[in-house]
């Protein structure tokens, strides 16, 4: 098989249908940690040419345990964003999976925990390329999710331009001040209650059908520089 976990940094981009806090259970009862990362062409091209590289050597590995016969090819972990009319916008989506929780790191480099990140926040992905093959599937590339750096944050929802809303004039909410409540005076402090008398005190009635509570490899270098080469070469062995 191919070399396997080539490790490599994205350039910023934006985050769709992020995973990073806790994984997506809808496939499977574990669940992914996910993220598909939208980068423009330019900056995609270098990481697709890395892709394409070591999806090339595993599907030739693949065709010498085959003995020369055709192997079938699945598909590429990117695609061409298109927009709700089916064009294309320019960018590219790049997809990220993992069964494991990713670090995070904020754009100091500073560790996050449990933070909430949503679609629409500007990031950078560490992820490494690992080939594989199934008979199902055919030959291909994952890549797998390792590391987040949050450079700019959405979290907590949607913002009001997402629902096509517009500054207007008119009501503008002001979060009321909280009340801080003063200790009441010494004076109205009772400090004599007695304490109630043995006999006072009764056990609360049991009944038949009460039932008790519940118990509580990494690589620091550039990516390489893509020259004169289209995205079309770059995903045509895939077609």
């Amino acid at each position: 098989m191919a070399t396997s976990n080539l490790v490599f940094t994205t350039p910023a981009g934006i985050a769709q249908y992020p995973w990073l806090s806790t994984p997506d259970t809808k496939f499977s009862e574990t669940g992914d940690y996910k993220v598909s990362l939208v980068l423009t062409k330019e900056a995609a091209l270098p990481i697709i040419k890395q892709i394409k590289d070591v999806f090339v050597e595993n599907l030739e590995s693949e065709k010498k345990k085959n003995k020369g016969k055709e192997v079938k090819k699945a598909n590429p972990p990117f695609a061409e964003e298109l927009d709700d009319e089916g064009k294309a916008t320019g960018n590219i989506i790049i997809r990220f999976k993992s069964s494991y929780k990713p670090s995070m790191f904020d754009s100091k480099a500073n560790p996050m925990v449990d933070v909430n990140v949503w679609s629409g926040s500007e990031i950078k992905v560490n992820g490494s390329i690992a080939p594989y093959h199934t008979t199902l599937i055919g030959a291909g590339v994952s890549l797998r999710l390792r590391a987040v750096q949050v450079i700019t944050l959405v979290e907590g929802g949607q913002s009001a331009g997402g629902y096509g809303f517009e500054e207007q004039e008119g009501y503008e909410y002001v979060e009321a001040p909280k009340l801080e409540l003063e200790p009441a005076p010494e004076a109205f402090i009772d400090t004599q209650t007695p304490e109630p008398a043995a006999a006072e005190i009764k056990e609360p009635v049991k009944r038949a059908d009460d039932k008790p509570a519940a118990e509580t490899k990494k690589s620091s270098e550039p990516l390489p520089e893509t020259g004169e080469v289209s995205l079309d070469d770059l995903v045509s062995e895939w077609e």
